[in-house]
Protein backbone atom coordinates (compact mmCIF):
# COMPACT_ATOMS: atom_id res chain seq x y z
CA UNK A 1 0.00 0.00 0.00
CA UNK A 2 1.07 3.68 -1.21
CA UNK A 3 -0.35 7.27 -1.24
CA UNK A 4 -2.69 7.38 -3.93
CA UNK A 5 -0.48 10.05 -5.96
CA UNK A 6 2.17 7.18 -5.77
CA UNK A 7 0.96 4.26 -6.82
CA UNK A 8 1.81 4.56 -10.71
CA UNK A 9 5.49 4.94 -9.98
CA UNK A 10 5.19 2.27 -7.35
CA UNK A 11 3.59 -0.46 -10.05
CA UNK A 12 6.10 0.56 -12.48
CA UNK A 13 9.00 -0.22 -9.93
CA UNK A 14 7.54 -3.39 -8.92
CA UNK A 15 6.77 -4.43 -12.89
CA UNK A 16 10.58 -3.61 -13.51
CA UNK A 17 11.67 -5.91 -10.17
CA UNK A 18 9.11 -8.58 -11.48
CA UNK A 19 7.27 -8.48 -8.26
CA UNK A 20 3.77 -10.59 -8.80
CA UNK A 21 1.85 -8.19 -6.74
CA UNK A 22 -0.83 -5.21 -6.41
CA UNK A 23 -0.38 -1.65 -5.91
CA UNK A 24 -3.39 0.04 -3.63
CA UNK A 25 -2.94 3.25 -3.34
CA UNK A 26 -4.62 5.35 0.22
CA UNK A 27 -6.06 8.71 0.46
CA UNK A 28 -3.63 11.66 0.25
CA UNK A 29 -4.92 15.22 1.96
CA UNK A 30 -6.25 17.16 -1.02
CA UNK A 31 -4.18 20.32 -0.32
CA UNK A 32 -0.84 17.88 -0.57
CA UNK A 33 -2.40 15.99 -3.74
CA UNK A 34 -1.33 18.84 -6.87
CA UNK A 35 2.14 19.08 -5.83
CA UNK A 36 2.89 15.39 -5.13
CA UNK A 37 1.58 14.38 -8.63
CA UNK A 38 3.79 16.87 -10.05
CA UNK A 39 6.67 15.16 -8.34
CA UNK A 40 5.49 11.63 -9.24
CA UNK A 41 4.99 12.94 -12.91
CA UNK A 42 8.70 14.50 -13.26
CA UNK A 43 10.16 11.21 -11.46
CA UNK A 44 8.22 9.26 -14.18
CA UNK A 45 9.72 11.34 -16.91
CA UNK A 46 13.41 11.01 -15.20
CA UNK A 47 13.27 7.40 -14.70
CA UNK A 48 12.52 7.21 -18.78
CA UNK A 49 14.55 9.71 -19.58
CA UNK A 50 15.14 7.86 -23.22
CA UNK A 51 12.61 7.09 -24.28
CA UNK A 52 10.92 10.35 -23.94
CA UNK A 53 13.82 12.34 -25.23
CA UNK A 54 13.35 10.07 -28.63
CA UNK A 55 9.86 11.04 -28.49
CA UNK A 56 10.22 14.81 -28.27
CA UNK A 57 12.75 14.16 -30.85
CA UNK A 58 10.43 12.71 -33.20
CA UNK A 59 7.28 15.34 -32.23
CA UNK A 60 9.59 18.07 -32.89
CA UNK A 61 11.00 16.68 -35.82
CA UNK A 62 7.56 15.73 -37.71
CA UNK A 63 6.14 19.31 -36.64
CA UNK A 64 9.71 21.30 -37.88
CA UNK A 65 10.27 19.29 -41.43
CA UNK A 66 8.16 19.82 -43.89
CA UNK A 67 5.87 17.26 -45.36
CA UNK A 68 7.03 15.75 -48.96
Amino acid sequence: MTNNFHALRAALIARKAKVNGQVIGSPTAAYYWPSATIREFIAILAEHRLANTIIVLLILAHALLPVI
